[in-house]
């Protein structure tokens, strides 16, 4: 009882600190004046790692640090360190220790320069050293620098081009089949290796020298790198939809054994998806609605993406829904989206599609039972090549007895706009999702979809963080980010922006009306790997759906995040920036106020 009685206190509590508003706000920044700062540039296959000085260091009887090791041909020692120079300070700071040499290190990224002050003898000198990379990974799919070429073998003559792809920067530097490679970038390929293993460190924009031999005469071409628009998966390269507008066609296909609801029109499904404004009552079989799917793209992105197009009436297929039902593979599925369009063209005419950006196919009945993820009826977007365009699709089901609602549409459309899928997927083991927090994981139910999260609207170009050094101390105010195509901070765990966080304070209103609860949503993006930062502290693939009024800041787990609090600010590369965001309050007014860079004992 006296447990019970005290959980109950500290909750109410919390509650009414929560709700009384601060006593002054005089002092606290807002996006608009916050002090900013930038991303430091860095080479992408750098980004992440700490910088490298290839240092060995140890106190000595006095506790002066002394280096013992200077790795070969490391920063270090093109630099000019020694055995036994004794290590003063690191960018005017004062080392004190290895391990705050090792912290200020972390901080730093490839590339930047390092100035070290040592004793040498009765001498102080100083030494400045570049940084290097921890390692220097290998880089895949659109990572990858290409030239656009296609090689024989490589001979004592040099390595033969079998073709030059039309339009890439080999042919537009004047490179031919049948010219013979003997430099890359200055070096010569030996025996089994490949042009692409010369341009492994190079970044898509940097130029390179190719010397070849063409009709027994040397000749020199300057490239400039592109990226490769191919992938090792065989998936598409993302791209992210920026445009203004979206035009996409509605085709619904039946079968001979599953008719579409009679109940539901296409001109229901043409409201459902284009209307602006009027579709808030009930759909045609009286289930709520709460916009339409333009409704949703137009609040979500503040005006920034319409989404428009027609609903064409139904086609039937040749063939039953449970003759298609499992088709996974490409082919099958290119059958089956083929044979619609064929029927589209040959009833509306072939130019039925003409200045469509996209599709999506709505098929008749429910959803279809016990469906094999990556299967045709399976929620999912793709692509298909139709008489040489490439179009690119969703397909839904129709919803049988209940029209079904937007949910499921938009999150499928957000595909369409390059946004992968954000819950937590049985491929990825440990992967937590984000809930009911974001469009792209899991949808609030009652067909009212809730916001994309911060990043989704970041990398549509919806939204522009303001950034932030969490080290420059500052108090910040955040109002609600619905309707706001700023309102939002970017603190930078690492300079270079490969490990970030995103904060947004969220309302439930509008679309975002079903959230389980309002408050500052803490996001970590490490690279491309969206993570949320539950105030309730309960981590792993659960965390995204337990307490869930408890996942925004405040809550009565936590009022701060920081590198001692669970969950903890830390970050998941090493090293970086500490991050202390203390003494966060929700105020009646719906803003959420908080301090950035005080460390609180």
């Amino acid at each position: 009882m006296k447990t019970l009685l005290r959980a109950a206190l500290l909750v109410w509590s919390w509650q009414a600190t929560a709700a009384l508003p601060p006593p002054d706000l005089t002092g606290y920044r807002t996006v608009a004046t916050a002090i900013t700062t930038t991303m430091a540039k860095t080479n992408s296959a750098a980004a992440g790692q700490s910088g490298f000085l290839g240092i060995h260091v140890s106190p000595d009887p006095k506790g002066k640090l002394v280096i013992g090791e200077v790795g070969e041909n490391s920063p270090a020692a093109r630099a000019g360190a020694r055995v036994g120079d004794v290590l003063l300070k690191l960018d005017t700071q004062l080392v004190a220790s290895a391990d705050a040499l090792r912290d200020a290190l972390q901080r730093k990224a490839p590339g930047d320069f390092a100035h070290l002050t040592v004793r040498r003898g009765t001498k102080s000198l100083d030494l400045l050293a570049t940084l290097g990379a921890t390692s220097r990974p290998r880089k895949v799919g659109a990572q990858r620098a290409v030239m656009g070429i296609r090689t024989g073998e490589v001979t004592d003559q040099g390595v033969p081009i079998s073709s030059v792809t039309t339009g890439m920067p080999a042919d537009k530097a004047g490179l031919k089949a049948s010219d013979v490679i003997l430099k890359v970038a200055g070096s010569v390929l030996a025996a089994g290796q490949s042009v692409s293993e010369l341009l492994a460190e190079k970044s898509p924009g940097d130029k390179v020298s190719v010397v070849v031999r063409r009709k027994g005469e040397e000749q020199e071409f300057q490239v400039t790198l592109t990226a490769d628009t191919t992938t090792t998966t065989g998936e598409e390269p993302r791209v992210m939809w920026k445009k203004p507008g979206y035009k996409l066609a509605i085709i619904g296909v039946e079968f001979p054994d599953t008719r579409h609801n009679p109940a539901v029109s296409m001109g229901e499904w043409e409201q459902a998806m284009f209307s602006t404004g009027s579709y808030t009552k009930t759909n045609a079989t009286g289930q709520t609605v709460y916009g339409s799917l333009t409704d949703y793209f137009l609040e979500n992105s503040v005006g920034k993406l319409r989404v428009d197009g027609r609903a064409f009436d139904w086609l039937e297929m040749g063939k039953k829904r449970g003759d298609y039902s499992q088709a996974a593979s490409t082919t099958a599925k290119t059958a089956f989206l083929t044979e619609a369009i064929d029927l589209l063209l040959k009833r509306d005419g072939t130019n039925a599609l003409k200045d469509f950006d996209g599709i999506a196919f709505i098929y008749a009945g429910d959803r279809y039972p016990n469906v094999n993820r990556g299967s045709l009826y399976w929620p999912h977007r793709g692509s298909v090549t139709y008489k040489g365009k490439r179009w690119p699709y969703f397909i839904c089901a129709e919803g049988g007895r209940r029209m079904g609602n937007i949910s499921v549409y938009c999150h499928e459309f957000g595909h369409m706009l390059g946004i992968p899928d954000l819950y937590a997927r049985p491929e990825n083991p440990g992967s937590e999702g984000l809930g009911n927090w974001c469009a792209m994981s899991n949808q609030t139910p009652y067909g009212r979809p809730q916001h994309f999260g911060a990043w989704c609207k970041e990398q549509l170009g919806w939204l522009a963080p303001a950034v932030l050094d969490p080290t420059v101390k500052q108090k910040l105010v955040l109002a609600p980010i619905e309707g706001s195509t700023n309102e939002c901070f970017k603190v930078l765990i690492r300079p270079d922006g490969s490990e970030y966080l995103l904060l947004e304070n969220r309302r439930k209103t509008g679309f975002d009306g079903s959230l389980p609860d309002e408050g500052l949503l803490i996001w970590r993006i490490v690279g491309n790997r969206v993570i949320l930062e539950e105030s309730h502290g309960v981590e792993g693939p659960s965390g995204p759906r337990m307490f869930l009024t408890d996942v925004p800041y405040p809550s009565p787990a936590n009022d701060a995040y920081t590198p001692f609090t669970t969950p903890s600010s830390r970050s998941l590369l090493g090293g970086g920036l500490p991050v202390h965001i203390t003494n966060i309050r929700q105020h009646p007014d719906g803003r959420v106020s908080f301090h950035l860079g005080y460390e609180y004992q």
